[in-house]
């Protein structure tokens, strides 16, 4: 069957295009800029612990820094943005804490932790209402319930609703009892 000048052509191209992706893709694949950024993706779980650390060692300061450093080396870590709230809170910068807790819930709207971290801020920010349905939601998410029913506790306290309150610190204690906290 006879071939069209044009067939040969394109065929021509075609080669040509696969050759050139085929020689430069290695050179794309392995050159400096792609490992920098590789490196600093695995970069970020890494100053996500050293974060932590400096964080229960009391160095609140310093491990902001560090969850920030990691933040910006992977900025859809949930769980980056839910300790840097749990870190904010205990600067008592709550406005800034629900920011965090909120870009923790955008990326992962079932982590209990930041639910019930975004109920403390609510809380510490005087907005009982809020908190409490933000609390109540976290316990439907939440297999391990004890600090959610202690900041419920809080909340039905702050309200004057005292019965409620000592009922959610029980319910704290017996489930922290059974180990699930």
């Amino acid at each position: 069957m006879p071939v069209s000048r044009n067939a040969g052509r394109r065929e021509g191209r075609q080669v040509r295009f696969f050759s050139v992706v085929f020689f430069t893709l290695p050179f794309l694949l392995f050159s400096p800029a792609v490992a920098v950024s590789l490196t600093s993706a695995e970069q970020a779980p890494d100053l996500l612990r050293q974060a932590s650390v400096l964080f229960e060692e009391g160095n609140t300061d310093q491990a902001i820094g560090k969850i920030r450093d990691s933040i910006r080396q992977d900025p859809a870590s949930a769980e980056a943005y839910d300790k840097l709230g749990e870190m904010l809170i205990a600067k008592g910068r709550f406005d800034e804490a629900l920011e965090s807790f909120h870009a923790a819930l955008n990326i992962m709207p079932s982590l209990r932790t930041a639910r019930t971290g975004l109920g403390f801020a609510l809380l510490a920010k005087g907005e009982t209402d809020t908190a409490e349905a933000a609390l109540k939601y976290a316990l439907k998410l939440n297999p391990y319930p004890s600090m959610t029913h202690y900041a419920l506790g809080l909340v039905y306290e702050k309200k004057g609703e005292y019965e409620k309150a000592v009922a959610q610190y029980k319910e704290a204690v017996k489930t922290c009892k059974r180990g699930k906290k």
